[in-house]
């Protein structure tokens, strides 16, 4: 058996904030969240990735032992099976829609800056800006996305890449 790491103070901190915020939220509705030590966002860039993938390629990839390692730690604390993945955003990326999944998820912007309407499944987002729910995600922070929401991404000026965390019942 592979032996478990210690995450840095920085991971750790964001698992803490991560865990908090599933735990307030779960079932509620959405949040955003930044981290609250500064070095959390050079800990996370500093993560093992895959190269960003070509374009036109599946823009989704598995996350990698760092991402494994952070994942685990929070579903020890959540009682939850945790899937991480990395999404790779180019500036000429069309809409991306979040495909519903079952479970509830994060996804913190690593680097770069997206536009994000959420809605409850089975309903269209709003069009326009005005909608509640839409938001700009910038580098460092983290939207939770509860089980009956999906969102959609657009606007993506820069290349973008997102840490995805998927949260699900450990069966």
């Amino acid at each position: 058996m592979p032996e478990r790491r210690v995450l840095g103070q920085p991971l750790r901190s964001f698992v803490d904030e991560l865990a908090l915020c599933v735990a307030a939220n779960g079932g509620r509705g959405p949040a955003l969240s930044w981290p609250e030590d500064p070095m959390t966002l050079p800990a996370l860039l500093e993560l093992p990735r895959p190269a960003r993938p070509a374009p036109g390629v599946n823009s989704t990839v598995p996350g990698g032992p760092g991402a494994e390692e952070l994942a685990a730690e929070l579903g020890r604390r959540l009682q939850l099976r945790v899937r991480p993945s990395f999404r790779f955003l180019s500036p000429d990326s069309p809409v991306v829609d979040n495909v519903p999944n079952g479970a509830e998820s994060t996804v913190t912007v690593l680097e770069g800056a997206c536009r994000c309407v959420l809605s409850r499944v089975g309903e269209d987002p709003a069009p326009g800006p005005s909608h509640p729910l839409g938001m700009r995600l910038r580098s460092g922070g983290t939207l939770f996305v509860p089980q009956v929401h999906t969102y959609r991404l657009s606007e993506i000026h820069v290349p973008t890449t997102l840490l995805r965390l998927d949260l699900e019942s450990p069966g």
